[in-house]
């Protein structure tokens, strides 16, 4: 089967993982990342493995391009196109506030300026009926006004959203191949096309979206597929999207929107798969890297999946995602005194340019990286298996100005600093399950990233978990996800049915058509077997606000399967709320089709069950006490042989990762070489 390569694309380091499947061999680099010039990185990570380029057969990017360019507003200079009265949607966003009391609180800054949102004049209405007709002589004034803006502006993309588009798209199918035979080289992103969906400002948001990171996403595309094609790297180059499948990189700047989380959701599939390893079917993924910290829930085995997500409060974007939270909890986190005098750690982060103080690449400002550096958890000299030596003096400077600040010691600051980002990242953790009715307490801790492993115990204990489960390259995981993905294809039609007034037939039909397009769009995307398809209807009581999905049986639709699903609501229901109401009418809102396309079985190596236990010299690490020191056995993670156990505390070491397990934690190395680390407290 040759070798698969997955590379994630991260805010501070970039990762590659590799798998030979007939050798049953992993490779494995981690490179800084170049933020001002992204594909450089990629280059630099593969010409920096001893892999054949012409022995690869798929290669899967995640990246996180279309993410910061969103958070960041670097995106295009969009123009937005709605039916005429409700151009202002952008603007206006929503009444609701995430706090009503905050006097001081600002909408978020939307996608598209307010000057470049122009009316058009049509109307379609709720049934689908065409009002007010759309003419060839309206759609060659409004390309004449979009002519100007173009030239005045510089317009790079245009987003079109027409009311009830998602029922009757005949207006925007006119009109954007009208714009797209007037201005054959501008970047068109449509509503019915990108989000066919209800509710107004959620789908002209979510295609603003995709239209502001599109000239972006395929300058990326084509830049990426330029750097592999200039290494003679063979086989398919995919992307993995924000659903947790891939697609070839060919297809992605159609709807750049599905790729806006791709350097997030691969972390998640990894720790699916190596919680399996373990046993876990109930997971939490925690992967924190140098910028951010991203958690996943896997619930029985499966990721959560949710259908819509905001890039800030008031920015929903309306798209199957895999659900991951982020919080501005990594190695590069900034500690700072507020006003008040507290010290506090976090979102601003040091980033990969110039990065923590210990880099000496410039950085001046205390990090989580320094904290754990100064209290001696981290080894200064196998940094990035020593390809990145780490300035201790530098670390302490930088905390020491903090220290000053806080008026407190070094060392205590350090401390604090690293409990402060613990507790921000199990706050999180706890918004992720509890609010979700989940007791976090049954489920393993999946950890991985750069510093994953290093605040995983800490994490645990904050949370009372039993178990934390290390994989192999915990540094990597996330490029390790974007290899064992699948290839997925979503669609949804939206047409709200009365269970009373159901049109079987017209249901019927859309499941059809939506098969159809999921089938072909995974043959372009180069999976050709039999897929598994599935098909979801989210429904509610009539005048509910909200809809839960619920999976159709396979077969023809009939009236017996849609009753068969009116049952399983009514349980969902009860599950959720407590009661259900059997005799109520109820709607049928989305229409959902998944069809997937299974990644290659992986089969790891295993791990020698005996060897030789090589333990280096003790290292004093500061663990609870700034004036206490603690004597730590540090172990190299290649030598730990398979079955071997440990109890805390102890370093573990490899290139891209530091393992600490703390005194209340005991360790066992299970088959494939992942390290299981058991709370006994919480047992």
């Amino acid at each position: 089967m040759g070798i698969r390569i997955g590379i994630d694309s991260g805010g501070t380091f970039t990762d590659l993982i590799a798998i030979d499947d007939e050798a049953r061999r992993i490779y494995a680099n981690k490179e800084p990342s170049t933020p001002s010039q992204p594909l450089v990185a990629l280059h630099n990570i593969i010409a920096g493995t001893p892999i054949s380029p012409q022995e690869v057969t798929r290669l899967v990017l995640g990246t996180t391009v279309a993410t910061n360019a969103l958070i960041e507003r670097q995106g295009a200079n969009v123009l937005f196109l709605a039916t005429q009265g409700t151009q202002d949607m952008l603007n206006l966003q929503m009444a609701n506030r995430p706090r009503n009391y905050d006097l001081l609180w600002r909408r978020p800054t939307p996608f598209v300026k307010r000057r470049n949102c122009l009316g058009v004049d049509e109307r379609v209405d709720h049934h689908g009926q065409i009002i007010v007709p759309l003419t060839p002589e309206k759609m060659a004034a409004l390309a004449d006004a979009i002519q100007t803006r173009i030239e005045r502006d510089g317009i790079e993309a245009v987003a079109l959203c027409l009311l009830f588009s998602y029922i009757n798209p005949t207006h925007e199918q006119m009109l954007s191949a009208y714009l797209r035979q007037r201005f054959p080289g501008l970047l068109l992103s449509v509503s019915h096309e990108v989000a066919p969906v209800w509710r107004e400002y959620e789908r002209g948001n979510t295609t603003a979206a995709d239209a502001f990171v599109k000239p972006l996403v395929t300058r990326y595309v084509e830049g990426a597929q330029q750097a592999f094609e200039a290494l003679s790297v063979n086989g398919a180059h995919c992307l993995i999207k924000s659903n947790g499948g891939m697609a070839l990189l060919d297809v992605v700047p159609d709807r750049p929107v599905d790729t806006l989380l791709s350097g997030l959701v691969a972390g998640v599939i990894a720790g699916q798969f190596f919680g399996g390893l373990a046993g876990e079917r109930n997971l939490i993924t925690f992967d924190m890297g140098g910028t951010s910290c991203d958690v996943g829930l896997v619930v029985d085995g499966s990721p959560n999946y949710t259908t819509q997500f905001d890039v800030e409060w008031g920015l929903p974007i309306s798209n199957p995602v895999i659900d991951v939270r982020t919080v501005g909890a990594g190695g590069g986190s900034i500690g700072w005194v507020d006003r008040g005098g507290f010290l506090r750690v976090g979102p601003q982060s040091a980033g990969a340019e110039p990065g923590p103080a210990c880099y000496g690449a410039g950085g001046r400002e205390a990090t989580v990286t320094d904290a754990n550096l100064v209290l001696g958890r981290l080894n200064p000299d196998y940094f990035l298996g020593g390809k990145m030596p780490l300035s201790v003096d530098l670390a302490r400077q930088a905390l020491h100005q903090l220290s000053e600040k806080a008026r407190l010691g070094v060392r205590e600051t350090a401390l604090n600093v690293l409990q402060l980002v613990n507790n921000t990242m199990a706050s999180t953790i706890r918004l992720v399950t509890v609010e979700k009715g989940i007791d976090p307490r049954g489920y393993a801790l999946v950890a991985f990233g750069g510093a994953g492993a290093l605040h995983a115990c800490s994490v645990a204990r904050e949370l009372q978990l039993a178990k934390v489960i290390v994989p192999i390259y915990p540094g990597q995981c996330s490029a390790f996800g974007t290899l064992i993905a699948d290839v997925r294809v979503d669609r949804m039609w939206t047409h709200a049915f009365r269970s009373d007034r159901l049109q079987l037939e017209a249901v019927a039909g859309a499941f059809a058509r939506m098969v159809d397009e999921a089938r072909g769009e995974l043959r372009r995307s180069g999976f050709t077997a039999e897929p598994v398809v599935k098909r979801y209807v989210s429904m509610r009581y009539l005048e509910q606000n909200y809809e839960e999905d619920i999976l159709l049986a396979d077969g023809p639709i009939t009236l017996e399967t849609i009753a068969r699903a009116y049952q399983e609501f009514h349980k969902r229901h009860v599950q959720f709320y407590g009661y259900s109401f059997p005799e109520e009418i109820m709607e049928l809102v989305h229409f959902k089709v998944m069809a997937l396309g299974p990644a290659p079985k992986l089969h790891l190596p295993k791990l020698a069950a005996h060897g030789p236990l090589h333990e280096t010299v003790g290292r004093l690490v500061y663990l609870s006490d700034p004036d206490e020191p603690v004597s730590c056995p540090v172990y190299q993670r290649a030598d730990l042989p398979a079955g071997v156990q440990l109890k805390g505390p102890a370093i573990i070491e490899e290139a891209a990762s530091t393992t600490l397990v703390e005194p209340d934690f005991s360790l066992t190395v299970d088959a494939y070489g992942n390290l299981i680390l058991t709370q006994e407290a919480a047992q």
